[in-house]
């Protein structure tokens, strides 16, 4: 148990890590113009998609889905919570500066990528058959094979018909 909440924790840390290093890197170029900080924001929002997609691809390979989602769940909240509360004190403002509403904006805009991210990762893991159910499901259906003349169900054998 306590590994997999140092994972979670490890990737709360790497997603807060990326948000905070492209706003240190914004204060720092003070003087960069708005186009700057927009294609910044972006860059950083998608390497937050690519991380959290890679971490959620990870535990679907490991996890059951009921777990993996809690893992992700809690992921997405803690970091849409600190990116959106303490990352604007990293850059030089406060959270509430524009006014809630817009506070409210940038956290679901966090929380729509996060969770596209992790629900990409985890499909992936899905359709390429890596997780576990997924496997249990191929370990029984080679343990069952029918013979290659058995009749399979579901299956009508017709004659052709002569016309």
């Amino acid at each position: 148990m306590q590994n997999r909440w140092a994972r979670v924790g490890v990737v709360v840390a790497v997603l807060v890590a990326v948000n905070f290093g492209a706003r240190i890197v914004l204060r720092i170029a003070s003087g960069a113009s708005e186009d700057a900080e927009l294609r910044t924001g972006i860059v950083t929002l998608a390497a937050m998609g690519v991380v959290i997609a890679v971490a959620s691809f990870l535990t679907a390979r490991r996890y059951l889905p009921a777990i993996t989602s809690g893992d992700l769940f809690f992921d997405v909240v803690v970091t849409s919570l600190l990116v959106t509360l303490v990352g604007p004190f990293v850059s030089g403002g406060t959270p509430f500066v524009d006014g809630p509403g817009q506070w409210l904006i940038q956290i679901l805009v966090c929380v729509g990528v996060l969770l596209v991210g992790a629900a990409l990762g985890a499909f992936l893991a899905i359709a390429l058959g890596l997780d576990p159910k997924s496997r249990a499901w191929g370990a029984y259906a080679n343990q069952v094979k029918l013979p290659a003349n058995a009749k399979r169900p579901g299956k009508a054998r017709t004659k052709p018909v002569k016309r």
